[in-house]
């Protein structure tokens, strides 16, 4: 008997500490061995029941590992009703916008807002495409749109290329307007 309340418990524990490779809907992935990331700001509030956390990562991951890290951090903390978790990539700024979220509200729910890494693949290799004028500046923007910005002058006119994450493109003419200090 006492050999039988042994193996049960024994079993128990076992299945219980196994990792069942998933959360909620989503299937858990490892991390890269070069990820890292910092907790920059911590708004949980008991009495609210809520955790709400803002985490800079240095690099964009799958759902698959948000999912990883999400439960990472859900483990680490005392259960409230709702846990909101708010992805920044570095250089992001806090409090307007985030790369990604997960949410636990009950369940699990992933948003990647921003550009993934095929996203940016793709986008960055339309964005170094020929331009047919002189490229007068071009930037990535990933805080609001994760899209490319190119402007480049053609038969003496401005335009602005935009490349979006999703490939789309768009060319609209610019307006030029002398100023004290250079040209707007």
């Amino acid at each position: 008997m006492k050999n039988l309340i042994l193996t049960t418990v024994t079993t128990i524990l076992l299945l219980t500490s196994c990792d069942s490779g998933t959360i909620g809907k989503y299937k858990k992935e490892p991390l890269p061995e070069d990820f890292t990331y910092n907790i920059i700001e911590d708004r949980s509030n008991e009495k609210l029941e809520k955790n709400e956390l803002t985490v800079e990562i240095n690099k964009k991951i799958t759902v698959e590992q948000i999912a990883t890290l999400a439960d990472k951090f859900y483990s680490s903390k005392s259960k409230q009703r709702r846990f909101y978790i708010f992805y920044l990539m570095p250089g992001m700024k806090a409090g307007s916008g985030a790369w990604a979220t997960s949410h636990f509200d009950p369940e699990l729910e992933i948003e990647i807002i921003g550009s993934s890494t095929q996203q940016d693949v793709a986008s960055t290799k339309l964005a170094d495409a020929p331009i047919d004028g002189e490229v007068i500046g071009k930037w990535h923007e990933e805080q609001y749109t994760s899209s490319h910005y190119i402007i480049y002058k053609k038969d003496n006119n401005l335009f602005l290329k935009i490349v979006f994450k999703s490939g789309q493109t768009t060319d609209e003419e610019l307006k030029e307007k002398k100023v004290s200090n250079g040209i707007r």
